[in-house]
């Protein structure tokens, strides 16, 4: 049996939803052309930190949303998620009137793949993406990668 002791290489990627391509109703961000993040090592991917900016920030406010990930291939038999769509969870938040984010410790594990683009799945608890009353909600979120050398 393998065991994991401290990871040995830490990639950090910075994803602004503004520098992604939405769908319309902004529930979609696919961030193209990314430099070429390798995992080659038993790697987990976490969320490091989540920010709001925008025109819509105040509309933010008492959601709870919740963040997936896509284009990214996983441990598919480890991962399970019951809204049975597959498309895993990586950060469940709620923003509070006190400009406050809490995000539990979810952690996806990686497979060997070369990333060069990954997307974003945003949606709030009554169904919007990251806009609202015709206002954009910016998501500026810290993906760690912690790898494990063998």
């Amino acid at each position: 049996m393998y065991e994991l002791d401290r990871p040995t290489n830490y990639k950090v990627i910075w994803l602004n939803t503004n520098h992604a391509t939405a769908s319309s109703d902004r529930k979609q961000f696919i961030f193209n052309n990314l430099p070429v993040i390798q995992i080659r090592n038993k790697s987990y991917l976490k969320i490091n930190s989540i920010t709001l900016s925008g025109d819509g920030l105040g509309s933010a406010s008492n959601h709870n949303w919740e963040i997936k990930l896509m284009n990214v291939k996983i441990n598919q038999p480890s991962y399970f998620n019951s809204d049975n769509n597959f498309v895993p969870t990586i950060a469940n938040i709620n923003y509070d009137q006190n400009n406050s984010v809490q995000n539990g410790s979810m952690m996806l594990e990686v497979e060997d793949q070369d990333i060069m683009q990954l997307g974003l799945h945003i949606e709030s608890d009554d169904g919007h993406g990251a806009a609202k009353n015709s206002q954009d909600i910016d998501f500026h979120i810290g993906l760690c990668i912690e790898e494990y050398m063998q």
